[in-house]
């Protein structure tokens, strides 16, 4: 079971991936993360987790299987993708009311004991 703040950023992950996904300017969305990615790692080079979503959001556009290779980060409840998404580019993709509308429903569902990670049981 993963602790509350990454199962929480695990929820804003899936709700980042869906809209990428589904949305019709996806590809914008990308751009702009990595746009964004680009300018602050060039301002904290220590931050190897930002250098490396330079490197990810650059073949999501390039490519389906580096849009793919993102899209399984973004939904993964494993170590490296928490780390990763502490230094997530995503901030501007989910409006406040979406943010907000996936953190009522984390924490209704971390308070009541059903939240899970997706992984079988």
């Amino acid at each position: 079971m993963l602790m509350r703040q990454d199962a929480k950023s695990l929820d804003l992950g899936r709700a980042i991936y869906h809209k990428l996904h589904t949305s019709a300017n996806g590809h914008d969305l990308l751009k702009e993360a990595r746009d964004w990615a680009v300018r602050f790692s060039q301002q904290r080079p220590e931050d190897i987790w930002l250098a490396e979503w330079v490197e990810r959001l650059n073949a999501a556009l390039s490519s389906e299987k580096g849009r793919n290779d993102l899209y399984d980060l973004l939904l993964s409840p494993e170590q490296h993708a928490i780390d990763m998404r502490s230094s997530s580019p995503f901030s501007h993709v989910l409006t406040t009311k979406e943010r907000t509308t996936v953190l009522l429903a984390f924490e209704a569902q971390w308070r009541k004991g059903t939240w899970h990670d997706g992984r079988a049981a």
